[in-house]
């Protein structure tokens, strides 16, 4: 029986949106290689090997390597035969939510615990911070920023119900020091609904 073969003819279009997926995530962390690689495998009719990545993308052996793991070790794409050493190939994981809360948990979560470690640090400066030319008020409100920025994304992972009471607390921003708010600016004291 002869192996089925798939040819590795790529629209243009695809190649575009391929760009695109990879300029979008970039954003999130991930090399733009990596976006590319991922929409061929998500966008593939059968799992694809090595060879035909690095045809598709025009990319060394050792950076489809590189991607490849980090793409694995996200889980956001997976070996179509796990008990290969040679001849791999790669499917996209089809569970797009456990693949955006993998990368949140161990990318975003980890970021917002040392904001909230430098800021617990920045909290203990002498005197508030007055000495240094801080604004107090600030500081206390950037911490509620924190706060709440981290109440989103844990309330997100765990998919729960989002308390919404830290975000309409952050909505503006104490003014600074001999400064007033203007009227009917976006940054007045009005309260937006969530």
């Amino acid at each position: 029986m002869a192996k089925r073969t798939i040819p590795s003819v790529v629209p243009d279009e695809v190649h575009t949106l391929a760009n695109q997926i990879g300029d979008f995530i970039q954003y999130w962390g991930f090399r733009k290689v990596e976006g590319r690689l991922w929409t061929y495998i998500f966008l593939a009719k059968v799992p694809l090997k090595a060879e035909e990545l690095m045809k598709r993308t025009g990319i060394s052996k050792a950076m489809l390597s590189l991607s490849l793991n980090e793409l694995l070790k996200y889980d956001v794409i997976r070996k179509a035969y796990p008990d290969r050493e040679r001849g791999q190939a790669y499917i996209s994981n089809p569970n797009v939510m456990e693949v955006i809360s993998n990368v949140l948990r161990t990318r975003e979560r980890q970021l917002l615990g040392k904001i909230e470690s430098s800021f617990l640090c920045a909290q203990k400066t002498p005197d508030g911070g007055k000495n240094f030319d801080l604004n107090p008020e600030r500081l206390e409100f950037l911490g509620q920023m924190i706060g709440a920025a981290t109440q989103l994304l844990d309330s997100l992972l765990s998919m729960q119900a989002l308390d919404i009471l830290p975000f309409q607390m952050v909505q503006c921003a104490p003014p600074m020091e001999n400064t007033k708010p203007e009227k009917n600016s976006k940054f007045s004291d009005k309260v937006v609904k969530l």
